[in-house]
């Protein structure tokens, strides 16, 4: 994880210091691409707010392996990582100091009562529920009533987010929701993450190629350093797929030492076949198996392969990914945006893996990365 935390000053672009420096009061949505420095911008405008004084402070994340990928970071800022908490598990711990207990049996049972709880709460407007500032990093996967009742637990809330990666929650319009209240919007134009090629396929699954607004047009990836490739494998089962990814990784662990590398899946049935075989494979001991409540650790140096889905993905970056069961997205309602954020993970080497079919507008994002089809001819339509 060498090159995903800042540690000097001259690594900001202008954009990225002035929203460092934003004005400490009032509420602040920050929007951007994959890549633009969100999640680092949160954690060190969390250091910018600390040393102003405002020492009461919650960093939110909105799932557990997120919340542990921001807490890897912490290390580099002045405050403990008991600052960085799933929102979860700060809204649990704020309704139990008030003597109020909640568990559900499942997570969207969870999620309906924390928010009737604290809106609840919020109204008897108590001054030792207040917090200096709260930070949500993905805020696009809160819901707007969420994010309503978060915010009236501070007068200063800090949120980044970016609406083509919500694939989280079935309830849209939380940024707008931000910015019908009044939020200073702040807008990164320029990514540093995905390589040319990583570009290409996230813009054809936006029918983006060759556009302006796509973006391969905005990007600052040093492509000559590190040149990005992509490599479709199809026609295969999970077994197989697998196993040509692991035969990749043993490479590319030694190609790209010191960074992380991501092992996706869609649906969690799928990636608890694929986390057995990993932990049978020769790369057993470097890998960190993200796949359940019970079972998400903290990150470790030596464990730099990090197998987990693709919603518990969100926020993370990798320098190689290995998309499995592509095919299976077929199954999500916001298979697009999965998509895009899957791919949009990955700096340098993509792989994806597939059995079945892809959508079409996956397919097109594939192709965006070789040379053009030659025109067929009226036989080859009959092989």
């Amino acid at each position: 994880m060498a090159e995903t935390w800042w540690t000097n000053a001259s690594e900001l672009d202008e954009e990225q210091k002035k929203v460092v420096a934003l004005n400490p009061d009032g509420h602040h949505l920050i929007l951007g691409p994959p890549g633009s420095g969100k999640t680092n911008l949160l954690l060190l405008r969390a250091t910018y707010l600390y040393r102003n004084g405002l020492q009461n402070l919650v960093v939110l994340a909105f799932g557990r392996v997120l919340k542990e990928f921001l807490a890897s970071g912490s290390a580099h800022y002045p405050f403990d990582n008991d600052k960085i908490q799933t929102y979860v598990k700060w809204g649990k711990t704020l309704l139990s100091e008030n003597g109020i207990t909640i568990d559900e049996p499942d997570f969207e049972s969870l999620r309906a009562r924390l928010l009737i709880e604290l809106s609840t709460l919020a109204e008897l407007n108590k001054p030792e529920n207040q917090f200096d500032c709260i930070l949500l990093d993905e805020a696009q996967d809160y819901s707007p009533n969420e994010l309503e009742v978060i915010s009236r637990f501070t007068t200063r809330l800090f949120a980044v987010g970016d609406s083509k990666q919500r694939i989280s929650t079935e309830i849209d319009g939380a940024l707008d929701s931000l910015k019908e209240k009044g939020a200073t919007v702040s807008t990164l134009t320029t990514h540093y993450r995905n390589g040319v090629f990583v570009c290409r396929v996230a813009d054809g699954i936006q029918n983006q190629i060759d556009s302006a607004a796509g973006l391969e047009a905005t990007t600052n990836y040093d492509e000559e350093s590190f040149p990005s490739t992509v490599i479709s494998n199809t026609s295969i089962d999970i077994e197989d797929q697998v196993y040509q990814a692991v035969e990749q990784i043993k490479v590319q662990l030694d190609a790209y030492p010191d960074e992380l590398i991501g092992v996706l899946c869609p649906r969690k049935s799928e990636l608890a076949t694929i986390s057995e075989l990993i932990q049978k494979s020769s790369i057993a001991d470097k890998a960190h198996i993200q796949t359940s409540d019970d079972k998400y650790t903290a990150f470790e140096k030596e464990r730099r392969v990090i197998v987990v889905s693709i919603n518990g993905a969100k926020g993370l970056e990798f320098r190689a990914a290995h998309l499995l069961g592509m095919d299976l997205v077929k199954n999500f309602r916001l298979q697009k945006k999965m998509c895009y954020t899957a791919v949009t993970r990955c700096k340098t080497s993509l792989s994806v893996y597939h059995r079945g079919t892809l959508p079409g507008w996956f397919e097109n994002g594939l192709q965006a990365c070789s040379a053009p089809p030659t025109k067929p001819h009226l036989d080859d339509l009959f092989k």
